[in-house]
């Protein structure tokens, strides 16, 4: 059986309590990036005076992303992680599920989060030991056996489902008759 787990994590926390907190603090950055899509959609749109009819565009985009299954980054601002409990090392192994690298490579630098990545369909990356990639092909084996992810962990979306909403939006700075910015 083939693994492929290329935006896999590993957190020192095992308890929930800890492991909300930092999804907590990460939570913000994730709202913020979903904002800065909203707004570049509704200009590439020519939508940024009409934001309620451009954001129904984006809602309407985003829904068909998902019901087809396509990828369209320019409208995804989903993000989840799975946490699969790994008891033997009072730790926790993930996955973050999103279309945006930059997005994951900034959980990474949270408090306790570091890379845990691992295949075996290709070869190893050259900056990985191979002692260290064979103690990661254990431990995800361990974790998570021959089950889905979603079967021996759980999922927080760290993303607002319906957002980011048009009210959320810094409004448009309007230039004045005499040149201002208002």
């Amino acid at each position: 059986m083939s693994t492929r787990i290329y935006q896999g994590f590993l957190i020192e926390a095992n308890s929930l309590p800890e492991i909300q907190s930092t999804v907590g603090a990460f939570r913000p950055y994730i709202h913020r990036k979903g904002i800065q899509l909203l707004q570049r959609f509704l200009q590439n749109a020519g939508m940024v005076d009409n934001r309620a009819k451009g954001w129904r565009l984006w809602a309407d985009l985003r829904e068909k992303t998902v019901q087809k299954g396509i990828r369209e980054p320019s409208v995804d601002t989903e993000f989840r992680l799975v946490f699969i409990p790994d008891t033997e090392q009072q730790r926790c192994l993930g996955i973050a599920y999103t279309e945006h690298y930059s997005w994951f490579r900034h959980w990474l630098r949270q408090p306790g989060v570091r890379e845990y990545r691992y295949w075996n369909s290709t070869d190893r990356p050259s900056g990985i030991p191979r002692k260290t990639w064979t103690r990661r092909e254990q431990d995800w084996d361990r974790v998570l056996g021959h089950k889905a992810p979603s079967m021996v962990g759980f999922t927080i979306d760290v993303h607002d489902s319906l957002g980011p909403l048009p009210y959320q939006l810094p409004r448009p700075r309007r230039r004045t008759k005499s040149g201002l910015a208002t």
